[in-house]
Order: C-alpha cells, then sequence, then structure tokens
C-alpha cells in the first residue's frame, strides 16, 4: 500500500464540514476556529490540485471532485468507528481470538476436561491451541499466553512469567517388570534397569536426577532403554513391561488406580514439576486474554498437583 500525499485529518474536517453544513458549526463541534477549518480545506484542495466547495456568502457546496472525496471520507470514518467500537467491546468483555502454547501431555491430557468449562463461561472467547514443548518467541509468533516447565526464562522485558503450580512427577513401571527385576531398594539401583527418559532426543542422558524427601539429589548413571519428550510414548511403554518411567503423576493417575502401574521409589521425584506462564505485559492486556490466564491458575492446580 502507497503511503497517502493527503493528511487524513483533512478528510476528516471536509465530512464534518458538509455534515454541518458550513464551517461555523463543524468549527463548534470540533472546538476549534472557523478560519483554522478554511485554512485546512484550502491546503487539501491545494494538495490535491482541484476545488472541493464552492464557496459563497449565503451557500456551500460540493463540486464533483469534492462530492466523490466527501462519499470516500465518509466511508472511512465509518469504518474507523466501527474498529473503535469493536476494540472498546474487546475491551469491556472477554471476547476474540486467544492463541495459546501448551506442552502436549497437558494439550492431550488436562484441557480436553477443561475447555469445555472456559468456552461456556466465555463464549465469546476463540482458542488456537498449539501443543508443543519448543520454546516459543510470544511476540515474533503472535502467541498470547505459553505454559511451559520451570526453566524457560522470559527474553523480553515486555513478557511477564508468573508461576503456575507444580506438577507432581514420579518414577512408575508395570507390576510385570517389577516382579522380573525383583523390585528396587533405592536410587543406585536404577542404574540396572531399563529407564524410559523424558528428555528431547537432542539431549544426552547418561545420569537420572533424583530429588529426595529432604531435598538431596541421587544421579544413577543411565543409559535410557526409551528416550522421547512425548509422555503418552512413555506411558504405554511402561504399561508394555519395558522399564521404569519418569511420569507426571496427573498423566498416569488412573493407570496407578488401577494397577497397571506402580509407583517406584515414591519418595524420590525425578522433576521439580514447576510450571509457569508466559504473557505479554499486563499493560493493554486484552480481557480474553486475561481471562485465559486466570482461568489456567485457577483450574489447572487442583488438576495436576
Amino acid at each position: 500500500m502507497n503511503p497517502l500525499s493527503v493528511d487524513l485529518n483533512d478528510l476528516y474536517f471536509l465530512v464534518l464540514v458538509i455534515e454541518h453544513r458550513g464551517f461555523t458549526a463543524a468549527g463548534e463541534v470540533l472546538g476549534v476556529s472557523k478560519s483554522h477549518l478554511s485554512r485546512r480545506i484550502t491546503g487539501l484542495e491545494a494538495n490535491l490540485g482541484v476545488r472541493l466547495l464552492q464557496r459563497t456568502s449565503r451557500r456551500l457546496s460540493l463540486t464533483d471532485a469534492g462530492q466523490a472525496l466527501y462519499e470516500h471520507g465518509r466511508a472511512m470514518l465509518a469504518e474507523a468507528q466501527a474498529g473503535e467500537e469493536a476494540v472498546r467491546r474487546r475491551t469491556s468483555e472477554p471476547a476474540g481470538l486467544v492463541r495459546a502454547s501448551l506442552p502436549v501431555a497437558i494439550t492431550d491430557i488436562v484441557l480436553a476436561r477443561l475447555l469445555p468449562r472456559f468456552m461456556s463461561r466465555y463464549p465469546k472467547v476463540r482458542l488456537a491451541i498449539q501443543a508443543s514443548h519448543r520454546r516459543v518467541d510470544l511476540v515474533e509468533e503472535h502467541v498470547d499466553v505459553v505454559v511451559r516447565g520451570m526453566g524457560q526464562e522470559s527474553e523480553s522485558s515486555s513478557l511477564v512469567q508468573a508461576p503456575l503450580c507444580t506438577a507432581r512427577w514420579g518414577l512408575v513401571a508395570s507390576p510385570v517388570y517389577l516382579a522380573q527385576t525383583g523390585g528396587i531398594d533405592g536410587p543406585g539401583a536404577l542404574s540396572r534397569d531399563d529407564l524410559l527418559i523424558y528428555a528431547s532426543i537432542d539431549e544426552p542422558v547418561t545420569t537420572l536426577r533424583l530429588i529426595g524427601p529432604g531435598g538431596e539429589v541421587a544421579t544413577p548413571v543411565t543409559q535410557p532403554r526409551v528416550q522421547s519428550d512425548n509422555i503418552a510414548t512413555l506411558k504405554e511403554a511402561a504399561l508394555a513391561g519395558m522399564g521404569i518411567a519418569s511420569l507426571p503423576l496427573y498423566a498416569c493417575a488412573r493407570e496407578i488406580e488401577q494397577g497397571t502401574l506402580c509407583r517406584v521409589l515414591p519418595e524420590w521425584r525425578p522433576r521439580e514439576g514447576r510450571l509457569v506462564v508466559l504473557f505479554p505485559t499486563r499493560r493493554g492486556m486484552m480481557p480474553a486474554v486475561r481471562a485465559l490466564v486466570d482461568f489456567l491458575k485457577e483450574e489447572l492446580p487442583p488438576l495436576l498437583g
């Protein structure tokens, strides 16, 4: 789109002069002098190289060129007013599109239970949800809300990083696997076991870091049998008796309750499990974005804790 050679304020002045049938009345509405408006319209005519208004002591009328410009100017003002009203509606109640990026497991397991409740509460909000573990640039990718594990620092001062909740992690295995191996009597024994580790395939894993009940840390040496950043894959491998999996407990709560998976060394946890929510600065935050952030902070902890 080429830059305009005219000042849009002059089009606004032209429309008001015509609709109020004179410079004096239009000036009273705008709070400016009649002479100021006259100079602006004269400047607009000079810029375009055409007369827009025919002026007499008793009458003001549009030329053909003025009529054409007036019609376009009036349409421009109508669109501008509609745009302003649309924005004001969005700033008065949650409405419009919110783009969010959440970890795959939370999207698959948790949001299926939460989304209907959110959409029912905020019927004018639309959601676009990305299931991903990767780092997201909120500004460049036009994402409004990101939920990630602790460790993704906000790279821009325009972003807010707020604690969301803590998801408990643990070690689990199938009863069949535990019967075959004879059980686990401590973190050091894990070096002899087949481990199913949650990690990116680009991340070399040579030890499993475990945090004890008193904050102590154990790092048994390991060579994972399966390494994946997909929680569903690790859970299915554990159910198939392939080894001991490091998983968030919310992802396998049903299997633990049914006895198809068992806790291993329940006093030790393989991850801190702290989640944060990232979003642009609170200044000027759209109500729909604020509604989603507040909803996640309210609804996620009971499901993940």
